[in-house]
């Protein structure tokens, strides 16, 4: 079948190799490299006209950005489009007046794994994957379960032990084949699922080794420069494998390319200090980066990986061309960045907290100026893990019964009255 719109073929990032878009291919089949969707730039240029313009809507406003899908092969839940909320107390606290939050805590399943997962299941369909595997931390497999659930198609979510169980039970409500997962390091993670698509046969939709579900999350470059009307100067994300940090900045060049903007953000992902081998890799100046840390030594289970898909090239990459930093946070960093987001309205696990931990943190050692524009992503919700919730929320300090006179006391207590 003939290639249609603006994605060319899938380009392999090692030996340079170029696979069939539609090949129902994971790694590449030459070298095992990863593989990228590599795009008619003239193409997308005629598309440039969606960005004189901005309407919140979800991510298949921008399908002639993706790779191509038929329209009765999209499977979509409403994702994307979510609010660019600007902070209205921890950045001028801070002395910055442009901080803001890109709120994907009002995904169809709670977090931003849906973006790539309504992508990457509709491409399946497209291209006649019949089933397919996943692992995950959590959200990851809520959202595979949720897409899959809704297109009717077959697939198996293996869920790390640590997971939190809300994070387990959202898997199995979507009625997904779900196995939990126990390992030592991230590394026998990766061994085994490039050994299911080399040896068995498995089409895998983990990100990076799946090439397509990293391109949904372009759509964070486009939907903040339409709603901002400009590149802010930083985009703070937090990272476990990348894909939101490499598909972010993708998008952002792809914008530069085609001439609706002249410059892109710093990049800057964020890891929790037990795991942090990309500001290992970056502040040593390595060419990849190591395996490092214990998962377990978190309470940012998204992004609590210590492995490196592939040495982290990517990620180094990301980093090193747009000027940006890879910043680690401490768990009693990202409990006060839950509290800072609570007061803005915005119920946040650790994991996605993570970002303004990190913002948090670059300000205080003068690394952001008051002038600067930054962009915190906030991948998921704090009801993905309750637990964590309990321990930094204070409960309720007063008791009352149902009687004015009472409420008339508590009311003078509180100088309401």
């Amino acid at each position: 079948m003939s290639v249609t719109g603006n994605a060319l073929c899938l380009r392999c990032d090692s030996c340079g190799a170029e696979v069939d878009l539609r090949r129902q291919v994971n790694l590449c089949p030459h070298c095992g490299g990863l593989l990228e969707v590599q795009y008619d730039m003239e193409g997308l240029k005629r598309s440039a006209d969606l960005f004189r313009s901005y309407t919140r809507s979800s991510i298949w406003r921008y399908r002639d950005f993706m790779p191509p899908v038929a329209d009765q092969n999209i499977v979509t839940l409403g994702e994307g489009g979510t609010p660019l909320v600007k902070s209205r107390y921890l950045g001028p606290s801070l002395g910055v007046e442009n901080l803001y939050f890109k709120n994907d805590t009002l995904m169809p399943t709670g977090s931003f794994k849906d973006r790539g997962y309504s992508l990457a299941i509709s491409f399946a369909m497209d291209i006649g994957v019949k089933r397919g595997i996943t692992y995950s931390s959590g959200n990851a497999g809520a959202s595979f379960a949720a897409y899959s659930a809704r297109a009717g198609f077959s697939g198996v979510v293996m869920v790390e032990y640590q997971a939190s169980p809300m994070k387990k039970t959202m898997i199995m409500l979507y009625g997904a084949n779900t196995a939990v997962l126990d390992f030592d390091n991230f590394a026998q993670i990766e061994q085994m699922l490039d050994r299911a698509v080399t040896k068995l046969g498995c089409y895998a939709f983990v990100n990076f080794i799946n090439p397509i579900r990293h391109e949904a999350m372009k759509t964070y470059a486009y939907e903040i420069y339409g709603e901002l009307g400009r590149v802010p100067d930083y985009s703070f994300h937090p990272m476990g494998t990348g894909g939101g940090v490499w598909g972010t900045w993708k998008g952002f060049n792809e914008l530069a390319a085609i001439g609706v903007t002249d410059r892109v953000p710093r990049m800057v992902p964020v890891q929790p200090e037990a795991v942090c081998w990309l500001k290992r890799a970056v502040d040593s100046g390595a060419e990849t980066a190591e395996m490092y840390g214990d998962s377990t030594k978190t309470i940012a289970q998204s992004i609590s990986g210590n492995s490196p898909l592939q040495g982290g090239r990517r990620l180094l990459r990301a980093v090193r061309e747009s000027g940006g930093m890879a910043m680690a946070v401490s768990d009693e960093e990202i409990k006060a960045a839950m509290v800072d987001l609570g007061h803005e309205g915005i119920g946040a696990e650790p994991s996605s907290a993570s970002a303004v931990a990190a913002f948090k943190q670059a300000v205080k050692a003068g690394k952001i100026r008051s002038s600067d524009t930054a962009v915190c992503v906030i991948t998921g919700t704090a009801f993905k893990q309750p637990s964590v919730v309990e321990q930094i929320a204070a409960t309720p300090k007063y008791t009352i019964r149902a009687d004015v006179a009472e409420l008339e006391k508590l009311l003078g207590q509180l100088h309401m009255l």
